[in-house]
Protein backbone atom coordinates (compact mmCIF):
# COMPACT_ATOMS: atom_id res chain seq x y z
CA UNK A 1 0.00 0.00 0.00
CA UNK A 2 0.98 4.09 -0.36
CA UNK A 3 -0.59 6.91 0.16
CA UNK A 4 -2.86 9.23 -2.07
CA UNK A 5 -3.34 13.12 -1.54
CA UNK A 6 -6.14 14.38 -4.03
CA UNK A 7 -7.04 18.44 -3.53
CA UNK A 8 -8.79 20.90 -5.83
CA UNK A 9 -8.34 24.67 -5.29
CA UNK A 10 -11.77 24.28 -3.33
CA UNK A 11 -11.29 21.39 -1.64
CA UNK A 12 -8.92 18.22 -0.28
CA UNK A 13 -10.45 15.19 -1.50
CA UNK A 14 -8.53 12.11 0.22
CA UNK A 15 -5.36 13.23 2.75
CA UNK A 16 -2.82 10.16 3.69
CA UNK A 17 -5.61 7.86 2.39
CA UNK A 18 -3.54 4.26 2.39
CA UNK A 19 -4.33 2.74 -1.39
CA UNK A 20 -3.27 -0.43 -3.17
CA UNK A 21 -3.87 1.15 -6.90
CA UNK A 22 -3.96 4.86 -8.66
CA UNK A 23 -5.12 5.25 -12.31
CA UNK A 24 -4.82 8.82 -13.76
CA UNK A 25 -5.80 9.84 -16.61
CA UNK A 26 -1.95 11.29 -17.44
CA UNK A 27 -1.34 13.21 -20.70
CA UNK A 28 -0.31 10.04 -22.85
CA UNK A 29 -2.92 8.19 -21.81
CA UNK A 30 -4.00 6.26 -18.63
CA UNK A 31 -1.31 4.98 -15.62
CA UNK A 32 -1.83 2.41 -13.10
CA UNK A 33 0.12 3.40 -10.29
CA UNK A 34 1.01 0.59 -7.39
CA UNK A 35 3.21 0.82 -4.49
CA UNK A 36 6.81 0.80 -5.43
CA UNK A 37 6.07 2.77 -9.08
CA UNK A 38 9.05 4.46 -10.38
CA UNK A 39 9.22 8.20 -9.46
CA UNK A 40 7.33 10.05 -12.29
CA UNK A 41 5.56 13.53 -12.55
CA UNK A 42 3.00 13.87 -15.44
CA UNK A 43 -0.10 16.48 -16.72
CA UNK A 44 -3.46 14.79 -16.52
CA UNK A 45 -6.15 15.44 -18.86
CA UNK A 46 -10.04 15.44 -18.39
CA UNK A 47 -10.91 11.75 -17.53
CA UNK A 48 -11.66 9.57 -15.14
CA UNK A 49 -9.20 9.04 -11.69
CA UNK A 50 -9.98 6.39 -10.08
CA UNK A 51 -8.04 4.33 -6.66
CA UNK A 52 -9.31 1.39 -4.66
CA UNK A 53 -8.75 2.00 -0.70
CA UNK A 54 -6.83 -0.63 1.42
CA UNK A 55 -10.41 -1.65 2.56
CA UNK A 56 -11.13 -2.88 -1.02
CA UNK A 57 -13.54 0.22 -2.03
CA UNK A 58 -13.25 1.46 -5.16
CA UNK A 59 -13.53 5.04 -5.42
CA UNK A 60 -13.69 7.17 -8.80
CA UNK A 61 -13.92 10.90 -9.95
CA UNK A 62 -14.63 13.18 -13.09
CA UNK A 63 -11.67 15.52 -13.40
CA UNK A 64 -10.82 18.25 -15.56
CA UNK A 65 -6.93 18.61 -15.65
CA UNK A 66 -4.34 18.60 -13.49
CA UNK A 67 -0.52 17.02 -12.08
CA UNK A 68 0.41 14.15 -10.96
CA UNK A 69 3.55 13.36 -9.07
CA UNK A 70 5.02 9.77 -7.64
CA UNK A 71 7.46 9.85 -5.04
CA UNK A 72 8.72 6.86 -2.42
CA UNK A 73 5.90 8.17 -0.15
CA UNK A 74 3.27 7.64 -2.13
CA UNK A 75 0.54 10.09 -4.91
CA UNK A 76 -0.15 13.62 -4.75
CA UNK A 77 -2.80 14.26 -7.16
CA UNK A 78 -3.77 18.18 -8.20
CA UNK A 79 -6.69 18.88 -10.15
CA UNK A 80 -8.62 21.74 -11.31
CA UNK A 81 -11.82 20.32 -11.37
CA UNK A 82 -13.14 16.64 -9.59
CA UNK A 83 -16.42 15.66 -9.32
CA UNK A 84 -17.91 12.18 -7.81
CA UNK A 85 -21.57 10.87 -9.21
CA UNK A 86 -23.23 12.04 -6.69
CA UNK A 87 -22.28 16.22 -7.77
CA UNK A 88 -22.67 15.69 -11.60
CA UNK A 89 -24.78 18.25 -13.23
CA UNK A 90 -27.83 16.99 -14.54
CA UNK A 91 -28.36 19.45 -17.12
CA UNK A 92 -24.94 17.93 -19.18
CA UNK A 93 -26.96 17.36 -22.46
CA UNK A 94 -28.18 20.79 -22.83
CA UNK A 95 -24.96 22.52 -21.44
CA UNK A 96 -22.89 20.39 -24.20
CA UNK A 97 -25.21 21.64 -26.99
CA UNK A 98 -24.37 25.04 -26.22
CA UNK A 99 -21.60 25.09 -25.63
CA UNK A 100 -21.08 23.08 -29.26
CA UNK A 101 -22.91 25.76 -30.55
CA UNK A 102 -21.17 28.48 -28.97
CA UNK A 103 -18.00 27.08 -30.63
CA UNK A 104 -19.07 27.01 -33.82
CA UNK A 105 -21.12 30.23 -33.57
CA UNK A 106 -18.68 32.54 -31.95
CA UNK A 107 -15.45 33.95 -33.41
CA UNK A 108 -13.35 33.34 -29.89
CA UNK A 109 -9.87 34.07 -29.43
CA UNK A 110 -6.85 31.32 -28.95
CA UNK A 111 -7.54 31.36 -25.22
CA UNK A 112 -10.90 31.43 -25.33
CA UNK A 113 -11.19 28.50 -28.04
CA UNK A 114 -8.76 27.13 -26.07
CA UNK A 115 -11.31 27.51 -22.73
CA UNK A 116 -14.01 26.66 -24.52
CA UNK A 117 -12.94 23.10 -25.97
CA UNK A 118 -11.23 22.25 -22.67
CA UNK A 119 -14.76 22.76 -20.70
CA UNK A 120 -16.59 20.39 -23.50
CA UNK A 121 -14.04 17.67 -22.96
CA UNK A 122 -14.89 18.05 -19.27
CA UNK A 123 -18.44 17.75 -19.90
CA UNK A 124 -18.12 15.07 -22.23
CA UNK A 125 -16.00 13.07 -19.39
CA UNK A 126 -18.60 14.25 -17.22
CA UNK A 127 -21.38 12.59 -19.38
CA UNK A 128 -19.80 9.46 -19.67
CA UNK A 129 -19.04 9.11 -16.21
CA UNK A 130 -22.96 9.29 -14.99
CA UNK A 131 -23.63 6.09 -17.10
Amino acid sequence: MFKLNFVTPEKKIVGDQEVTIVSVPAFRGLIDLLPGHAPLMTTLVPGILSYKTSSGDSVSFAINWGYCQVSQEGVSIMAERALSKTELDENLSTKIKELEDKIGRDFLDDKDWSDAHLNLEFLRVEQDFSH
